[in-house]
């Protein structure tokens, strides 16, 4: 089952807007794959891409003093932790696509409309201000 990116889960900064639909896009790459070959390489995009799109939403929240940063952090950087360990059984030759599926699917379907969602509402409160 495919996770579902909604124009509800967009926080308002279109860099970091586009690059969280693309971290669904590559979940659902991977939760449609089913040959090691294919999912080798989006393991290790899944991996580039969050790297990436944490690095963007913790420099903007930087920018704005979001007050629940640090707990912001220590989320993106569990799941790191947790995708790169995955990719890194990967790379030798096991795979544990049920562990990653619902590795992702948890990020997408709770993260994402809960704890992001928080970051954009103290984004449009402080757009508004």
């Amino acid at each position: 089952m495919a996770v579902e990116w909604l124009e509800s889960y967009k926080i308002g900064d279109t860099a970091v807007d586009a690059m969280q639909e693309k971290l669904f896009e590559l979940t659902n790459t991977f939760l449609g794959a089913d040959d090691l070959t294919v999912l080798r390489p989006v393991i290790v995009s899944l991996c580039k891409q969050a790297r990436a799109q944490f690095e963007l939403e913790e420099a903007l929240m930087r920018r704005l003093d979001y007050p629940d940063l640090a707990a912001h952090l220590a989320q993106h950087q569990t799941l790191l932790d947790r995708l790169i360990g995955r990719s890194m059984d990967v790379g030798k030759g096991y795979m544990n696509k049920p562990a990653i599926a619902a590795l992702m699917r948890d990020w997408c379907e709770r993260h994402v409309p809960e704890e992001d969602a928080k970051l954009g509402q103290f984004l449009a409160s402080r757009q508004t201000a």
